[in-house]
């Protein structure tokens, strides 16, 4: 992957965890941290003078917390990835109020594999919004391969939700098409396709339960329609749910 320079800057009130946190941030070769602060008012001026490419935040903080922080730069429509850090107190609220603004959370303690992890999608998606082409050779056809894991993990964590491809490919920061064409490559099938059959073969483990409703089901793996549900896994599986519940031994 070809390397970027992201800029990133850290807001947290505690002065120790935030030198860690901006430590941690440099082990990665495409990211610098370029300053610290201390609240949200201050990174707030900060951003409105010399916007970052990363904003990595706490909830909690005095002036300013990280919500109306991240709520400025999501209504200011700058082109900023936002990182907001949490405690398990604060984790339901921060994933509930921010959902549609957030790019990724951290609970505290940060775990630094995970911020490595975390990174690595901020960078993938960044150098992805930069060239919307791709490419070919060894280098490029790791990459895809890597934008292929951010899909299959993004499925993972919400199948249950509203997962259209549209809404995949914004939340991954790139193109429908784009992702349409690099998944297709690795995988041979489109995102839309394996979304579907993701979803399926969780509601074909979830049916095996005597006590769960073709509707419970449906609902669970993101379907609100069930008839739609039950299209959709017969034409996975060649069978509608309701047989997957009265045979399942021959299945």
């Amino acid at each position: 992957m070809s390397r970027v320079t992201i800029r990133t800057i850290v807001v947290e009130d505690e002065k120790r965890l935030a030198r860690n946190i901006a430590k941690h941030i440099e082990e990665n070769p495409a990211f610098t941290v370029s300053a610290l602060f201390y609240n949200g008012e201050d990174a707030w001026d900060y951003i409105r003078s010399d916007p970052p490419q990363l904003v990595v935040t706490d909830i909690s903080m005095p002036l300013m917390d990280g919500i109306e922080l991240v709520k400025r730069v999501h209504n200011a429509d700058l082109p900023i990835h936002c990182v907001i850090l949490t405690g398990y107190a604060d984790f339901g609220y921060a994933r509930e109020a921010l959902r549609a603004n957030v790019d990724d959370y951290l609970l505290k303690p940060v775990d630094t594999a995970e911020l490595g992890r975390l990174l690595r999608r901020i960078e993938i998606s960044i150098v992805a919004q930069q060239s919307d082409a791709l490419f070919s050779g060894k280098e490029e056809t790791m990459r895809a391969e890597e934008i292929v894991s951010l899909v299959k993990t993004y499925v993972a964590k919400n199948y249950a939700g509203e997962i259209s491809l549209n809404v995949l490919a914004s939340n991954l920061g790139f193109s429908a098409s784009y992702l349409t064409k690099v998944f297709n490559k690795v995988e041979g099938k489109t995102p839309s396709a394996y979304i579907r059959e993701y979803r399926m073969n969780i509601a074909r483990q979830m049916l095996e339960n005597p006590g769960a409703t073709v509707l419970a089901v449906a609902e669970a793996v993101g379907y609100s329609d069930p008839f739609h549900f039950s299209k959709s896994f017969k034409q996975t599986f060649g069978y509608p749910p309701s047989e997957r519940r009265t045979d399942q031994g021959g299945r």
